[in-house]
């Protein structure tokens, strides 16, 4: 009797529950729970605009990469990485005055949303244009209009990315309400790319059939762009929050900001792990050619097939991104970050071993090279390193009383960018020199068994550079200092420093 008695109250407590759903939604629509910041319309707001950000950034990230503006417009392999490497080193001399600038904003808007909101039609319209590939013009024409379109596109791509990048540090003080919001939001900017890779080999398969592969590129741009502006201006509805202590109100010089921001040595420790880790994924950047070639006897069926396993491969983040709230919970971010980083080593040199030619052409590549890829992508550091760069602004207002947020992004996104795309530029005379040309590969249908060779054995190379550059990261992270314990430790002594006062925009 009285387990029946137990049995019916909780079903009664249950009941209760669900009906009392919608008036705690309607609550949270407009009032944070306690202790927290962000209500629901905020959140949402949130997550739509990150989507709009994500659908211009993905679309050049999918398109403008060193490996395929070589194949696209139909180029020498060094101009790809030669392009890319150009836009980085005029990020690295912009940062320090853009992050001067941000430092220095504070209008009722917020400090970032007014960039972020002002750069997005700039870059969507850059984004066509570099997408737009011309016809008709020799290959001179086509490697100058690369380089006119594509480095302005990739200038700005970089800093508009590191500015988004620096949202979860100032839309709460409340770190672990940052990662609560952040890793769902990882779900909706990892839905972009899914989408975007998914339908890609589709559009592209159909393109090369009919003769006119460029046209996919022009179809991609201008759909991402369109969508993503779309929805870019809900950020107008997140507020920015910032501890405001009477130092961080001051405006800081060039030189002084600098030289603060490498007295934070967690940072450093975390920068020179990004710059050794930086080529953890080269080899992503040839993917899709690789797929092409190898998951079917034709390359536009190949890329169809790629392009449907991309699916696969865009979830390898998902648990991840969904468990990173209990993760953060039970582990510092130096732990997680780590292991993640040891499936990356471990998956590439495995197949570096195996030799991408010892796996059978067509579903067994596809296959294997899918589980293999899908574990080195096991993992959601895209959304935990803007989680860690928001405790290393509020640990760098701690030791220094300015949050230097611009000047932090120099190191943690503007040199080891440059670091990465100097490897590349490097990495394009090893394809070079193996024969591999991405042009060659661009709107035909099959390949010459030389073609095929040349392309292999680049492959392998690029599994090995990645699986050592990975466990290099891994090592660094053995030296990463920035605790819970010690970041909670910086953002009490933060909060009494101010008196709880916040900034509200």
């Amino acid at each position: 009797m009285p387990a029946k008695i137990f049995k019916e109250i909780f079903r009664m407590d249950k009941a209760q529950k669900l009906k009392d759903i919608p008036k705690k939604i309607k609550i949270f629509w407009k009032t944070p729970p306690e202790g927290r910041h962000l209500n629901l319309k905020e959140i949402l707001c949130l997550a739509g605009g990150s989507m709009g950000i994500s659908f211009i950034i993905n679309v050049l990230a999918l398109t403008l990469t060193a490996s395929q503006i070589s194949e696209i417009y139909q180029i020498d392999v060094l101009h790809g990485p030669a392009i890319v490497l150009i836009s980085s080193v005029l990020s690295l001399i912009a940062q320090p005055f853009f992050g001067k600038l941000l430092q220095n904003t504070n209008t009722r808007w917020g400090r970032y949303k007014p960039y972020l909101l002002f750069l997005a039609p700039v870059i969507g319209a850059l984004g066509i244009a570099a997408t737009w590939l011309p016809q008709g013009l020799d290959e001179q024409a086509r490697t100058i209009y690369a380089y006119v379109t594509c480095t302005p596109s990739l200038l700005l791509w970089g800093i508009w990315q590191n500015t988004f990048n620096m949202l979860p540090a100032v839309i709460t003080p409340n770190q672990q309400e940052r990662t609560d919001i952040w890793s769902p939001i990882g779900l909706v900017l990892g839905f972009a790319p899914t989408v975007l890779n998914f339908i890609k080999g589709f559009i592209r398969g159909y393109y090369i059939r009919q003769g006119m592969e460029f046209m996919a590129f022009r179809v991609m741009g201008l759909i991402s762009v369109a969508m993503g502006l779309a929805l870019v201006f809900l950020i107008l509805k997140v507020k920015e929050r910032i501890i405001q202590t009477a130092e961080n109100n001051e405006r800081i010089k060039m030189s002084e900001g600098l030289r603060l921001v490498m007295k934070n040595k967690p940072l450093m420790v975390l920068t020179l792990a990004l710059l050794l880790g930086c080529m953890r994924e080269c080899v992503g950047m040839d993917a899709e050619i690789m797929g092409r070639l190898r998951f079917a006897s034709t390359i536009d069926r190949g890329g169809e097939i790629f392009s449907s396993l991309t699916l696969i491969i865009g979830f390898a983040a998902t648990p991840n991104m969904i468990l990173l709230p209990l993760f953060t919970r039970k582990f510092n971010n130096k732990t997680i970050l780590m292991f993640w980083a040891s499936l990356n080593a471990v998956s590439y040199i495995i197949l570096a071993i195996i030799g991408v030619q010892n796996i059978p052409q067509g579903a067994t590549s596809a296959v294997v090279i899918t589980i293999m890829r899908f574990i080195a992508l096991f993992n959601a550091t895209g959304s935990l390193l803007p989680l860690m760069l928001s405790e290393l602004f509020d640990y760098q207002q701690y030791i220094s009383g300015k949050r230097l947020e611009g000047f932090i992004q120099i190191f943690a996104y503007s040199i080891v960018g440059l670091f990465a795309n100097l490897a590349n530029f490097a990495l394009s005379f090893v394809k070079q020199a193996l024969g591999y040309q991405p042009k060659n590969y661009f709107n035909v249908q099959t390949v010459s068994e030389e073609l095929m060779n040349a392309a292999t054995n680049y492959y392998n190379v690029a599994f090995l550079v990645s699986g050592i550059s990975a466990a290099l990261m891994f090592l660094v992270l053995i030296f990463y200092g920035l605790t819970k314990k010690k970041h909670a430790e910086a953002v009490n002594a933060l909060t009494e420093q101010s008196g709880g006062e916040l900034s509200n925009n």
